[in-house]
């Protein structure tokens, strides 16, 4: 049996990871342990594959892709004015402030957009980076949290996201009306979202 790790929330599906070379698993609260080593099992050879294609820590000079386009991480002291060049040190705190600057026009830009065209208003915005949610409303601090992570996705996902926590202003819950809202302001929410998973999140060292 693969070793995994097991998250439990409120959601009605389960949902497979591949973070920092480990298999994570979200599972609802309600399903059995049987159930999801068994689910685990099903998705072996894809697990497998992953693993073993899973991209190393970021080296100095290394490529990264942020909505597709290139960008050049370096941990070097060097002077220049290329947009295409991250300069930042070698450690997961240093290289997530430089990505959420170069992402937070961007991020605002389209929850802006989809705020308006869905008629809601008030909401702040907040990026974070999470491991085991891509985004998160909190109706209290009336505010959106996005994962910084979705940069290293497409422009369609981050929408995605988007649509999801907004749609939680007027659903509070993973219902089927929830969804059928969701659906609503995006037709194909449902494959966009599956495509979530493709994605090679970049990763540092810890101890770097």
């Amino acid at each position: 049996m693969l070793e995994y790790t097991l998250i439990r929330k409120n959601n009605k599906n389960l949902y497979l990871r591949i973070r920092e070379g480990k298999v994570v698993v979200t599972a609802p609260k309600n399903v059995s342990k049987a159930y999801v080593d068994q689910f685990v099992c099903k998705h072996r050879s894809w697990i497998e594959q992953r693993l073993t294609t899973s991209k190393k820590p970021l080296q100095n000079l290394d490529t990264i892709y942020i909505f597709g386009k290139p960008y050049t991480i370096c941990f070097d002291t060097i002077t220049s004015k290329d947009p295409t060049i991250i300069k930042c040190r070698p450690d997961i705190k240093s290289f997530q402030t430089c990505i959420r600057l170069k992402i937070q026009d961007i991020f605002l830009q389209r929850f802006q957009m989809h705020c308006e065209r869905m008629h809601i208003e008030g909401l702040k915005l907040r990026i974070g980076f999470f491991k085991s949610k891509w985004g998160s409303f909190h109706p209290t601090k009336k505010e959106v949290s996005l994962n910084g992570n979705l940069a290293f996705t497409d422009i369609e996902c981050l929408d995605a996201i988007i649509i999801h926590e907004l749609c939680h202003v007027s659903y509070r819950n993973h219902s089927s009306a929830f969804y059928k809202e969701v659906l609503h302001w995006m037709p194909n929410y449902k494959e966009v979202h599956k495509r979530l998973n493709s994605y090679e999140m970049p990763t540092l060292k810890k101890d770097a």
